[in-house]
């Protein structure tokens, strides 16, 4: 069986795994190493006399990427137009209509400025 590493770059890499700070399995998966390797050449360096550190238990893990924590504005309901149906019934002037792919969006003329303002930053923001 072809053997891709020596000893001493096995020794380098576990050494190099057991001070990151992460897992066996963390490391391992970073540096695209199949884990049962990795615990082979464990084996083998103590087979071989190697004073190696003992692998970060999961209460000291630290994960490899953090939650990002985003903050909702929650708003009341929009209360409904003094008219009914006055997107249909003002023909004076015409709807806002923002087509983006196959979404259409519809926009009535007596839409508060600041939900306006919300949804055209929101929608500049994703494009």
């Amino acid at each position: 069986m072809y053997n891709k590493h020596s000893l001493n770059e096995k020794f380098d890499m576990v050494m190099e795994c057991r001070s990151s700070g992460l897992t066996d399995y963390s490391w391992c998966k970073q540096h695209g190493i199949p884990s049962s390797s990795f615990y082979n050449w464990i084996k083998q360096l103590k087979k071989s006399g190697a004073d190696l550190p003992e692998p970060l238990d999961a209460e000291g893990y630290l994960p490899e990427s953090k939650q990002d924590v985003v903050e909702l504005e929650i708003v009341d309901d929009v209360p409904a137009p003094s008219k009914p149906n006055s997107f249909y019934q003002d023909e004076s002037h015409a709807p806002i209509e923002i087509s983006i792919g196959k979404a259409i969006i519809k926009i009535s003329n007596d839409v508060s400025p600041a939900l306006f303002g919300k949804l055209i930053s929101s929608i500049g923001e994703r494009l």
